[in-house]
């Protein structure tokens, strides 16, 4: 488990446990997917995928099921004391208006609480 300078669980472990459990269940293993928008990009192969679709800001998490009245959910995952950029709190407002469920969570056990609720309940 990776942990940042300040003590609290890094986004990356969280996303990885949360992944490791979603892998244990058969019916929605298929259905959340990962968005793999962070990283560092030299100039050149940022633009090239800029032009292919790329949008800064995507939430980290999709799980790809109506469920609730909503045309599926997005997740964004974030460190104890992690901030939310400009413009991942455009694409969270964006998602919203189009009728997506979207939730921020913070801790593994948050993140996986909310995907019980979305997918099972």
């Amino acid at each position: 488990m990776r942990l940042l300078k300040s003590g609290d669980v890094s986004e990356e472990s969280i996303q990885k446990t949360v992944i490791e459990w979603v892998r244990l269940n058969d019916c929605i293993k298929d259905l959340v997917i990962h968005i793999p928008n962070e990283g560092r990009r030299s100039e050149r192969y940022g633009r090239v995928l800029r032009d292919m679709g790329m949008r800064a800001g995507v939430c980290d998490l999709f799980i790809a099921m109506q469920r609730h009245g909503y045309g599926g959910a997005w997740i964004e995952l974030k460190s104890a004391k992690g901030v939310l950029s400009e413009l991942q709190n455009k694409f969270l407002l964006d998602m919203a208006r189009q009728n997506y469920y979207t939730a921020v969570c913070r801790t593994t056990e948050s993140t996986i609480d909310m995907i019980k609720w979305y997918c099972f309940e």
